[in-house]
């Protein structure tokens, strides 16, 4: 646990992040009732805080161990203006550190995807799943879209990403591209090193695309077992990155 000195040398915002993580890990680790004691006050003491925060503070400590201490990490997060993720690496100015991410040589061609919201979804999971970079055909929903941005919860700024017509890929990468009436995902022989081509939501891979990816590595297809003709966009490219990191690290 941090010192309660380095906590009082700490930056305001800086200062009341610790005491938040401090909560956090007193939800698993046995943790000095004096020295939580001593990290509340130094919450209590900033001009962050309303009064109606204190309050509200204080009943979570009422409460005891648990629950109760995740509430007052959370609670001390949106004082800061912070939407949470427990999973998120984050420095000491409580920016996500991307530079935690494992990056394979694995790339996504976004081939006129037109929904700001699956766009960022697909930045999202892809970030999870190691992509080094992402290009996108012109037309395609851009990612500084706000709808993009928020969907992505941060990974458009993660991911480089640069907008390329198809046939200015780079031709010594071999390309495969996620669209149906291909080769099953399950017997698929996924490339090291690869471009994926994502069609459209609507119309699916334009003409050019198809065979560029034809030529190369090929078709990979999600079986389907339901009623419904077709997946998301952003979720059928979710299951694809995963059997394609999965392929990677056999």
């Amino acid at each position: 646990m941090i010192t309660i000195k380095k906590i009082r040398t700490l930056k305001p915002r800086v200062q009341l992040r610790k005491c938040a993580d401090v909560f956090h890990e007193a939800m698993t680790e046995d943790t000095e009732d004096g020295y939580l004691d001593d990290v509340l006050s130094i919450v209590f003491s900033s001009e962050l805080l309303t009064e109606a925060d204190k309050e509200k503070i204080k009943r979570y400590y009422a409460k005891g161990r648990g629950i109760a201490y995740e509430d007052i990490c959370y609670c001390i997060l949106s004082i800061l203006g912070d939407s949470p993720s427990d999973w998120d690496q984050k420095n000491d100015d409580g920016e996500i550190d991307w530079s935690k991410r494992e990056v394979l040589e694995h790339y996504l061609y976004l081939d006129h995807l037109r929904s700001p919201y699956n766009v960022g979804a697909i930045f999202r999971n892809s970030e999870a799943f190691c992509i080094k970079e992402i290009y996108l055909a012109p037309g395609t929903a851009s990612p500084d879209h706000h709808r993009a941005e928020r969907t992505s919860r941060g990974t458009v700024n993660a991911i480089p990403w640069c907008e390329k017509e198809v046939d200015e890929l780079d031709k010594d990468i071999p390309v495969f591209a996620l669209e149906t009436g291909g080769t099953d995902i399950r017997e698929f022989s996924f490339p090291e090193k690869g471009i994926c081509l994502i069609g459209s939501e609507e119309t699916g891979l334009t003409g050019e695309a198809r065979e560029i990816a034809l030529s190369s590595c090929g078709i990979v297809t999600i079986p389907q077992f339901g009623a419904k003709g077709s997946i998301n966009v952003a979720s059928a490219t979710a299951i694809m990155l995963y059997k394609w990191l999965e392929a990677a690290k056999r």
